[in-house]
């Protein structure tokens, strides 16, 4: 059996295409969770969205849902809270994974006055 250039070129190049695909999946699923901190500017409790400008000037959506935790104060020392505690021009971290659109589906919000 003789094997010419191009069929090692096409099974090396197959092996790349496989490698690079697997590689990202793993990437993707190693670090599943996103932190979005800014300041609250626009609070939609009828769609349940915070949009939050952050410290690049980036404005980024914020989902949150009955099972979001939210804190007020520090993450260390926080006291527990609520979306109606939640102002605008506040400070906000909230951390989640992200979904399709590139917004955060937060899980947990820590909110404080600005410095």
């Amino acid at each position: 059996m003789r094997i010419n250039s191009f069929d090692a070129l096409s099974w090396w190049a197959t092996v790349l295409l496989y490698l690079v695909l697997n590689l990202n999946v793993l990437a993707k699923d190693k670090y599943p969770n996103m932190i979005v901190q800014g300041k609250v500017f626009l609070i939609d409790k009828d769609s349940s969205i915070i949009m939050v400008d952050t410290i690049t000037g980036a404005r980024r959506v914020v989902v949150y849902s009955p099972g979001t935790k939210f804190w007020y104060g520090r993450s260390d020392k926080g006291k527990e809270s609520s979306i109606v505690q939640v102002q605008e021009f506040q400070y906000i971290s909230c951390s989640g994974k992200s979904d399709d659109s590139a917004r955060l589906v937060a899980k947990e919000c820590v909110h404080r006055e600005l410095k």
